[in-house]
């Protein structure tokens, strides 16, 4: 039992990570890596594609999504 779940978890964590981002601005899910570093000593926004604003390109980086420089459009 413990190890079927395992392989469900596996293959869903695959599927989710191989189908992440890249579709358009508003259409994808952000996956946090654990023990990603960002750095938050400065901010320059980045849109990233789940039309979320990200305080710069490591946070979009470590949520794994695809990013564009500036704002998410309002």
């Amino acid at each position: 039992m413990k190890k079927t779940v395992l392989i469900i978890a596996a293959v869903v964590f695959a599927i989710a990570l191989s189908s992440s981002c890249k579709k358009p601005i508003g259409k994808c899910a952000e996956f946090f890596e654990k023990g990603c570093v960002v750095d938050a000593t400065y901010y320059k926004p980045v849109c990233g594609c789940n039309d979320k604003t990200y305080a710069n390109s490591t946070y979009a980086e470590c949520a794994q999504v695809e990013y564009e420089d500036g704002s998410c459009p309002d």
